[in-house]
């Protein structure tokens, strides 16, 4: 299949997960980015196309389906693929340097993961541009063409949008789930590439700087935060680490993943791969239980964007409940088990109207 031809582009920086799919936050970027691109041409006439930028190790490129990206907005895909790929992040960052540099993107974007945060600083720095991370919110500004990035400012108080009308790329990382997956369009043509990369990055890449002494998955409830619906996650108020196999017991009543504040993680009372906030994952799903959680703005900028907020705290001024929608002051021990109680009450009814609806027909 022919390579597109666009003057000017829009890129996103994908990414695969352990067993080769794209991850959803691609086909989130993908519609975003085919969105700016329409954008950008109705501003400027000209056409402006949507280019994924892959980098795949062995164990996963033969997996890997990259023309996935095509129903979501992108026109082509890049594929580069070598051993210590995408584990060698400064490897990922010169090979975006160096196709940025040859094809003049006018934004790159990349979904605000720990591999997305790694390489997006190191490639703006050598392309000497400004990056915008956790952004909730881009568009283009009419009468400039410029993007603007909106993202939580000062722990999250107020909303910034910035603009970067000097340097080019526009580049900005963005919080999984800001925009949602939209639809896709069967059918709708996408070119896969595997780019001419320089003799130097050829060599870059078959020497590599790091070396995959072992692959361990996450666990099963590790990992996964970004994508869960429901979230309990609980803070310093569990007063004990045995306090999470209570939060274990809602989660897997709610089919829910298990987060933690900065302060639990750091004690080792859970790994972190389960810590919510600035410093750990930034979460937005359709419903957060926080449970002895004070509510740190660090914590509070990495989770305040769920839909909806439920949280349990002894202190009456916790900081938590100003961004709550249910707020329940009190023990967490007191009410935790009532709550638990409930939900497996609720579960129980409805199995057995299912299980008579079923005996009637």
């Amino acid at each position: 299949m022919s390579q597109p031809k666009f003057v000017d582009e829009v890129w996103v920086l994908g990414e695969a997960g352990a067993d080769g799919t794209l991850i959803p936050a691609v086909f989130e970027l993908s519609g975003r980015a085919r969105e700016l691109a329409d954008a950008l041409a109705s501003s400027t006439g000209r056409p402006h196309g949507v280019t994924v930028l892959l980098t795949l190790d062995g164990r996963t490129a033969d997996r890997a389906d990259p023309g996935e990206a095509g129903p979501y907005g992108a026109d082509r895909v890049w594929v580069v693929s070598a051993e210590f790929l995408p584990f060698d992040r400064a490897a990922c960052a010169k090979i975006l340097v160096h196709l940025a540099k040859a094809g003049r993107p006018q934004i790159i974007l990349a979904p605000a993961t720990a591999f997305g945060r790694s390489v997006m600083p190191y490639a703006a720095a050598l392309l000497g541009t400004g990056l915008t991370a956790d952004c909730t919110g881009l568009s283009i500004e009419r009468e400039s063409g410029l993007l603007l990035q909106t993202r939580p400012a000062t722990g999250g108080n107020i909303m910034a949008t910035i603009k970067t009308p000097d340097h080019r790329p526009q580049m900005a990382t963005v919080r999984p789930k800001a925009f949602g997956v939209p639809k896709p369009t069967p059918g709708r043509n996408v070119s896969v590439v595997t780019p001419d990369l320089p003799e130097y990055l050829k060599e870059n890449l078959q020497k590599g700087t790091v070396r995959t002494v072992k692959f361990s998955r996450f666990a099963e409830d590790e990992g996964t935060l970004q994508d869960r619906e429901v979230i309990v996650s609980g803070g310093k108020g569990l007063r004990r680490p045995e306090g999470f196999e209570l939060l274990s017991k809602l989660s897997s009543l709610l089919g829910a993943g298990i987060g933690a504040s900065r302060p639990v993680v750091e004690m080792k009372w859970i790994g972190y791969p389960h810590q919510v906030g600035l410093s750990g994952c930034i979460v937005s799903p359709r419903v957060y239980i926080a449970l002895g959680i004070s509510g740190a703005v660090q914590h509070l900028a990495g989770m305040q964007t769920a839909e909806k907020i439920v949280s349990v705290n002894r202190d009456p001024e916790a900081q938590i409940f100003s961004v709550s929608d249910v707020a329940i002051c009190g023990d967490l021990y007191e009410v935790l088990p009532k709550l638990i109680e409930k939900i497996e009450s609720r579960k129980l009814e409805s199995g057995k109207l299912e299980s008579a609806k079923r005996s009637r027909t």
